[in-house]
């Protein structure tokens, strides 16, 4: 075979294979046009999913199914769930719908709101102890008891005795930063169990004034506490 021979040769070679790989293309673009008239995406459940847990982006994933077997409350997007509350468990493979969903934390009740180790507690307010009614869900105060000394004189006192405390709710406004009801009697706070029984007494035994924090601010601080006699000293 002469040198022009095997050129033709190898040139009728490679167009064959161009046209095998085209075909191919073609074949798999109408499979796809197929398939994708046949069907739609659904996001389903890549584990199993147990209740009042937040959804993660690895929890979910979108899959297609055939049309008229989408669930109607289910979504097609996983962003429509990443961040969302399970209220019931979810299986693994099972669509993924809203009704068992809580669009958020707040929505889903204060105990997903609480940071691990802390409790949620109220106190009873009113304008002079809550700054003029203007702390909101998700500030940060301090509180000061004023009390009487175990002393034969009841010598009156006031000590710093909370700092960086979050203020989970005000009456029942638990969204950061919404303006709550003018009548809320209640403030609802994070604290710790120890925190909880130093609040309780100072409720109890004491009259408590709150200190809104600026947002920035988290640092704590060092204080001796008044008395009538502190006072004058300084």
């Amino acid at each position: 075979m002469d040198r022009t021979s095997k050129r033709l040769a190898l040139l009728a070679i490679t167009c064959a294979f161009l046209v095998g790989i085209g075909g191919y293309v073609f074949l798999s673009n109408l499979e796809s046009m197929a398939i994708a008239k046949s069907t739609e995406e659904v996001v389903v459940a890549t584990k199993d999913i147990p209740a009042r847990v937040a959804i993660t982006p690895d929890m979910v994933m979108v899959v297609r199914i055939p049309i008229g077997t989408r669930h109607p409350r289910s979504v097609k997007h996983a962003g429509e769930v990443v961040g969302a509350f399970t209220i019931q468990p979810i299986v693994q493979g099972e669509q993924v719908i809203t009704p068992r969903l809580f669009v958020s934390a707040a929505q889903s009740g204060l105990s997903f709101l609480l940071n691990l180790g802390y409790r949620a507690m109220s106190i009873r307010i009113n304008a002079q102890i809550a700054v003029a009614n203007q702390v909101r869900p998700g500030d940060f105060v301090d509180i000061i008891v004023s009390y009487d000394l175990p002393t034969q004189e009841r010598t009156p006192a006031s000590s710093l005795v909370l700092q960086n405390i979050r203020v989970l709710a005000v009456g029942e406004a638990v969204t950061p930063g919404t303006t709550p009801s003018a009548a809320a009697e209640t403030m609802t706070l994070e604290v710790t169990p120890e925190q909880a029984e130093r609040l309780v007494w100072a409720e109890d035994y004491g009259k408590i004034r709150l200190l809104l924090r600026p947002v920035a601010d988290h640092l704590t601080v060092t204080t001796r506490g008044i008395t009538n006699q502190t006072i004058i000293e300084r």
